[in-house]
């Protein structure tokens, strides 16, 4: 296994490499206003007034940013963001800069939409707008008009003729009851020859002629949506014998249709009748269209656990098939929330992130927490207020810039010297902790008995406070071994596998024991030794050495306590809590 003392080497050469990328995209876009002072990112402490090289490795100076606000880690950061080990920095833009690079902004601005889903339907006939054309008397059928299906049918328009005995004696039933004026019988006949299906035109002309017509004329019902339809059924040909039932035709106005919408199960529950639908028609060149849920039907389709959702478009133009496919949005939950265009919103690892316009040439990368989506808007929970500009072009470039900088920064605290690291005393008592487990480990090894995972835990627990704090330092190298080390532990089932998860956790601390704070440990009585057999460390309190590899030659390690007046008067600075976290006991 690595030592810790080896890490920090391997993790420079790849900052390294890093810089010298980043360094040539900095020259390729000078974006940044310029500063007064320079220094190296290899050596920090290198400071100069004009651009230049670094005397002692020859490398390229970049510009130092208001150095006081980085020793206190206030460097152009918003209040919200203090403390954020993922914050970026702001950046100042020339005003040609900003108009070569095309910068456009836009507001955070509330907008009324709601939360999207997504679902594909198929195009349908409008059930509403069908026409179905029946035989209401037996007769042969003559002079038919429409002979395919496709036939376009207008309203009125003379469909066949029928040749039936039973029309022409109730035709002869109608024209005697005329000519006898009886009203009574007049209206009886008429009902007859109205319920076999002759229309008002038949009737008027009988009245006028006093002539019965053998070959009685069929019309287009005056029921057809729109005034004409398309026969998209057709039963009978020129010659067919009917019956009374006997289906004919049926008529379809295709001037509105549906689109029935297969909708998953657990998403049925956020749509409701009424609710609003963006229709897209892959075939049309992504042609949209507004709709609204007519219909949910009432049943789930067992195999693909889905629910029928109907949607009604209207249709004037003609161009929506049945059978054709659609994407559907549906946009449920609709409110009014904080928004930003969908394309202002930056990526990455560590969270979703916009450049926020300060004004005077001035940019914040910042951090945001986003909602839901919709028509090319993405709702702001948190990060922004309304009002605030943001950028929507070139925001990757200025981003970039600003994650330039950042990396200069973390390559400068990469650098920097354990002893020179501010920690409190609240950070100091939780790396104690790592520092007990040590200790607690050595214990179950001298007395005999297996440690309790309890007893790793809590200390397994403090990354997550410690390493946001310490990100880009040597000491997050120490914090990542130590809680490897301190997994193998709680995983160990064998007697070696214990011993070489404690040795690792050790090597793992003694770069923060002998560098970091040995003012510290030397006051607590702490002691290192170092087994020449194995190569393994091990830390006690006690001042006889307890020997845990064996009785192989073993040496102790001094913890210089030279550093102690420098390590409490840092630590005296930091803030004073009233309850510390941890430390480095006696007793377990």
């Amino acid at each position: 296994m690595l030592t810790n003392n080896q890490n920090p080497v391997m993790r420079k050469t790849s900052l390294l490499g890093l810089f010298i990328l980043s360094l040539n995209l900095l020259m390729l876009t000078p974006v940044l206003a310029s500063t007064e002072q320079y220094t190296c990112p290899m050596h920090p402490h290198y400071i100069a007034n004009e651009p230049g090289s670094c005397p002692i490795c020859g490398m390229d100076l970049v510009a130092l940013i208001n150095d006081e606000k980085r020793e206190t880690g206030e460097e152009d950061t918003p209040n919200d963001q203090k403390g954020d080990a993922n914050a970026r920095k702001a950046i100042t833009i020339s005003p040609e800069t900003i108009q070569n690079i095309g910068v456009r902004t836009e507001p955070a601005e509330v907008a009324h939409f709601g939360k999207n889903i997504r679902s594909f339907g198929l195009v349908s006939e409008n059930m509403r707008l069908t026409h179905a054309i029946t035989g209401r008397v037996a007769g042969w059928v003559e002079q038919l008009s429409i002979t395919a299906v496709g036939d376009e049918v207008k309203e009125g328009s003379q469909i066949f003729s029928l040749y039936s005995p039973d029309l022409i004696s109730a035709q002869q039933d109608y024209l005697a009851a005329l000519s006898t004026k009886n009203k009574g019988r007049i209206r009886s006949s008429a009902q007859r020859l109205t319920s076999m299906g002759v229309g008002d035109q038949v009737l008027a002309s009988l009245r006028k002629t006093r002539k019965k017509i053998e070959r009685v004329p069929f019309y287009a019902p005056s029921t057809i949506y729109g005034g004409h339809g398309v026969v998209s059924h057709l039963m009978i040909s020129e010659g067919s014998y009917i019956k009374p039932g006997s289906p004919i035709a049926t008529i379809q106005s295709y001037q509105s249709v549906w689109v029935n919408v297969s909708v998953a199960e657990k998403d049925l529950q956020f749509i409701q009748k009424g609710t609003k639908a963006t229709v897209t028609f892959p075939n049309l060149g992504n042609t949209e269209l507004i709709a609204h849920v007519d219909y949910i039907y009432p049943t789930i389709e067992e195999s693909s656990r889905t629910g029928k959702v109907r949607l009604v478009l209207d249709n004037d133009e003609g161009q929506l098939k049945p059978g054709a496919y659609a994407d559907i949005i549906f946009e449920t939950q609709a409110d009014k929330r904080l928004s930003i265009p969908s394309e202002a919103i930056l990526r990455s690892a560590e969270g979703d992130y916009v450049v926020v316009a300060k004004g005077e040439g001035r940019f914040q990368p910042q951090r945001v927490k986003t909602g839901i989506r919709s028509r090319n808007r993405t709702e702001i929970i948190q990060g922004l207020s309304e009002g605030e500009n943001v950028l929507v072009s070139s925001q990757f470039l200025i981003d970039s810039e600003s994650s330039l900088r950042e990396s200069f920064r973390k390559l400068q605290l990469a650098q920097t010297p354990l002893s020179l690291l501010k920690v409190s005393q609240d950070q100091l008592a939780m790396i104690d902790h790592l520092v007990d487990a040590a200790i607690y480990l050595h214990k179950s090894q001298i007395k005999g008995f297996e440690p309790k995972p309890h007893m790793i835990k809590p200390a397994l627990q403090l990354n997550q406070y410690l390493l946001p704090a310490f990100r880009g330092t040597k000491l997050q190298f120490v914090l990542e071994e130590a809680e490897r080390a301190l997994e193998e532990a709680q995983a160990s089932i064998t007697e070696t596998e214990r011993l070489r998860a404690m040795a690792a956790l050790v090597d793992a601390l003694r770069p923060w024991i002998l560098e970091g704070n040995p003012g510290h440990y030397c006051d607590k009585g702490l002691k290192l030794f170092l087994d020449h057999g194995t190569g393994y460390h091990w830390l006690q309190l006690e001042e006889k050495m307890l020997h845990p590899y064996g009785k192989g030659h073993a040496v102790e390690i001094e913890i210089s306590s030279e550093t102690a007046m420098i390590d409490n008067k840092k630590t005296a600075e930091a803030p004073e809590i009233t309850q510390p976290v941890g430390g480095v006991h006696a007793h377990h």
